[in-house]
């Protein structure tokens, strides 16, 4: 017990409240906040950290949508969920980074991978926006695991749902928003001027798109197909 104690205020509490502080300077100057992450090109324990409370809040935010698609929530699910979510977000850090380096940068892979774990709250506040046709998503694929192919389901029940289309679209101009804070990153990190950040960004937004595509849905629709026939 008194390892644990130790542990906690030894290590674990420094971490959390270094990684608050950083989150306070995002928040209060991006520009301030992309200078100090220039300079951490080793694994940042902060950044993982909050990579993890990220992909906590987007499990959280899919809740909603997995029940309406019958899928019972449960711990080892949400568990299985929140590790896909955070290597789905490293990984989407190594795009823009392996973009970053196709163009030329001197600074290491972890410095964007580092960087984009903090700016990938953004992605939370997206989800928000993504819930109603996110929960058509789910449903579609939990009606297609018997079938060969999700993505035509999908998209039919999305245009088959108002609400659902709509929220696709606000996502979409979401993505517009967080191109911008990705190219503002590429600037900053790898003194990038605008027009080489604009290629690096939509190099690594094609890569985030593969991946989205070949491994992040694949996935989902095999985790609710899974967990979905356990009822």
């Amino acid at each position: 017990m008194e390892k644990l104690v130790e542990l906690l205020l030894g290590k674990v509490w420094p971490t959390l409240s270094a990684t608050a502080k950083d989150v306070q300077v995002l928040f209060q100057s991006n520009t301030s906040f992309l200078g100090l992450m220039k300079t951490r090109s080793d694994i940042c324990a902060r950044a993982w950290l909050f990579g993890v409370v990220v992909a906590i809040g987007l499990v959280v935010l899919g809740l909603p949508a997995l029940r309406s698609a019958g899928v019972k929530p449960s711990v080892e699910l949400v568990g299985v969920m929140t590790l896909m979510n955070w290597f789905l977000i490293a990984i989407y850090g190594v795009c823009f980074g392996i973009a970053a380096r196709l163009l030329r940068t001197s600074r290491p892979m972890m410095v964007s991978v580092n960087t984009f774990f903090f700016l990938s709250a953004w992605l939370v506040v997206l989800k928000l926006f993504e819930m109603p046709a996110l929960g058509a998503r789910f449903t579609a694929i939990a009606q297609s695991c018997t079938v060969d192919g999700y993505e035509a389901a999908v998209h039919a029940a999305i245009r088959g749902n108002q609400m659902a289309y709509n929220s696709d679209w606000f996502v979409v101009a979401g993505y517009m928003g967080f191109a911008y804070l990705i190219a503002r990153m590429q600037t900053t990190l790898h003194d990038f001027g605008w027009m080489r950040a604009m290629v690096a960004t939509t190099l690594g937004m094609m890569f985030l798109g593969v991946v989205a595509g070949y491994v992040q849905g694949p996935i989902i629709s095999q985790l609710i197909c899974s967990y979905g026939r356990d009822l």
